[in-house]
């Protein structure tokens, strides 16, 4: 690296210098109790807040703006935003998302869009439409694939129908740029066994029955035919921050279990004996996150 680059890198602003904001200094701790306390402390005000949660927004964007995705403060102020069902963030969040040299604030951001739920990926959809490049098509189809964690249940069969018509419109483009692969296993994993002959279809006629991709999909709908999306026992959302929210989740396992009479469809797991299921393979840039 010249040395000139390298004096940039070094004198560069970091997030904790360009964002105004007292509340927030805790987020920049190394300590991981304060930073704990602190992010719950956030939620709380963020919920009570809508204009707070606007400039936790615009703290995010400085992180964006200023390529300090990698920055922790920024993967808290995500997982703060998540954690309050931030709509005014969603805007944010996506550009966020969609950050390829930022991997750990684009898979922590995913978790946030899932978190939030409906109004969030309503726009994600909205914006896939817009045909984004291939790398972000294939994400996207993934983080839709994890959508049987949803609190909204109905809303998964409007989730299915959205990758029944990407489907078509990847098989329209060029076979170099499809992401035919991922958007088939993300129906599979929301268990569209309604759409399993038309897959078999699409595997012989376009690929002549050679795609390793659609035919690992086509044996995980086979082996569903009751319909159930796949449920991670651990949520993408727990995995990675449900250390800072350790009592609530534990209470929220003992009063489901209480009133459900058993294991709940929250944290339950519709198991296959494929690789599929071992996909959560996110970093959320925090030695605490379990992958």
């Amino acid at each position: 690296m010249p040395d000139s680059e390298l004096d940039d890198l070094l004198n560069s602003p970091s997030l904790k210098d360009l964002v105004d904001e007292p509340e927030l200094s805790g987020l920049f701790s190394d300590d991981r109790q304060d930073i704990a306390r602190t992010v719950r402390g956030l939620v709380n005000s963020a919920l009570e807040d809508g204009d707070f949660q606007g400039r936790l927004a615009d703290a995010l964007e400085v992180a964006v703006d200023e390529n300090l995705g990698e920055d922790e403060a920024a993967l808290w102020i995500v997982a703060i935003l998540a954690e309050s069902r931030s709509q005014a963030a969603i805007h944010t969040l996506l550009r966020s998302f969609a950050l390829e040299d930022e991997e750990s604030l684009s898979q922590a951001s995913g978790i946030a869009l899932l978190r939030i739920g409906v109004p969030a990926l309503e726009a994600l959809m909205e914006w896939v439409d817009e045909e984004p490049g291939l790398d972000l098509r294939r994400q996207t189809y993934g983080l839709l694939g994890d959508c049987g964690a949803l609190e909204e249940k109905e809303y998964i069969e409007e989730i299915r129908e959205f990758l029944r018509t990407r489907i078509a419109r990847e098989l329209g483009k060029p076979a170099g740029e499809r992401a035919l692969e991922e958007a088939a296993a993300a129906i599979a994993r929301l268990g569209d066994y309604g759409f399993l002959d038309d897959l078999r279809r699409i595997f012989m006629k376009d690929y002549g029955g050679v795609n390793p991709g659609l035919q690992d999909s086509i044996e995980l709908l086979e082996e569903n035919p009751e319909s159930i999306p796949f449920i991670p026992t651990i949520s993408p959302w727990e995995e990675c921050y449900g250390w800072i929210f350790e009592e609530d989740l534990e209470s929220h396992r003992v009063n489901r279990a209480q009133t459900d009479g058993g294991e709940t469809a929250e944290f339950s797991s519709h198991h296959h004996d494929h690789d599929h299921d071992d996909h959560h393979d996110h970093d959320c840039g925090d030695d605490d996150c379990t992958h």
